[in-house]
């Protein structure tokens, strides 16, 4: 069971700042670095860039401070048993990991801090506990990520934008305003979503209003022409069309078949 000490988010502190414990703590340490770092962990000089993650062990002697000006992190302490840990790899524990996105990161944290103050005792402990081990599994993946991508001020962006558009594949979306929203080129917007999400937008929202219509032929008694429109479809040609070529079968044969 794992036990939330204190927290915090977007902590800030000025350019003189430097935390010392020569004894460590008696728990567990989570750092997401949002500024230049220098860390010294048990006597092991670390330079760390923005957009790193650290684990330190209980008891471990450490310091840290950015030597370049303000120090920015978010932080965790926590407790818990031995087999609660034992999942984590010995080499990522006092080693920085560079992550591509500690906005997931940060979520996480505040999620846990929300829960831990805020949620009803009887639910409280579980919570707790089921968000501490997403959080570690997802740092289990970003040290074994073979591929890890650097980080980007737009990959939150672009996820929430696709989000958006899962939730509703019926609107009418432009990739130069999507672009212009970000103050990008629309290349660059292309070349980003099919860089993190390996298609291109074109093709994802086609797939997002297919599966859609997939949806309401196969739950719903609408009129295949009402679907097309509620798809975001302007005509039922067109839909027929990606539709037959994205399942190999007509909406009506779909329906036919799956109904």
């Amino acid at each position: 069971m794992f036990e939330l000490i204190r927290g915090g988010c977007f902590s800030r502190h000025a350019a003189d700042f430097i935390m010392n414990r020569p004894q460590g703590l008696p728990y567990y340490l989570f750092l997401v670095i949002k500024s230049n770092s220098e860390i010294n962990i048990d006597g092991v000089l670390q330079i760390c860039k923005p957009n790193s993650i650290l684990l330190i062990k209980p008891n471990t002697p450490y310091s840290y401070r950015n030597p370049d000006g303000e120090y920015i992190d978010d932080w965790l302490h926590f407790s818990c048993l031995p087999q609660d840990i034992s999942l984590l790899d010995e080499n990522m524990f006092h080693n920085s990991i560079s992550i591509s996105n500690p906005r997931l990161f940060t979520t996480y944290i505040q999620q846990l801090l929300w829960e831990n103050n805020f949620a009803r005792a009887t639910s409280r402990n579980y919570y707790v506990d089921s968000l501490f081990r997403i959080l570690l599994q997802h740092i289990c993946d970003e040290f074994r990520s073979e591929s890890a991508d650097e980080y980007s001020p737009y990959r939150y962006k672009l996820q929430r934008l696709r989000l958006e558009i899962q939730a509703a594949p019926y609107k009418k979306y432009s990739a130069q305003n999507i672009a212009s929203d970000l103050s990008i080129s629309t290349s660059y917007l292309q070349y980003l979503y099919k860089h993190f999400f390996h298609i291109s937008l074109q093709a994802d929202i086609i797939n997002m209003r297919v599966d859609y219509a997939k949806e309401l032929i196969t739950s719903t008694t609408l009129p295949l022409e009402q679907i097309a429109y509620a798809c975001g479809y302007s005509n039922e040609i067109h839909f027929y069309r990606q539709f037959l070529r994205k399942t190999g079968m007509t909406p009506g044969e779909y329906r036919k078949h799956y109904v």
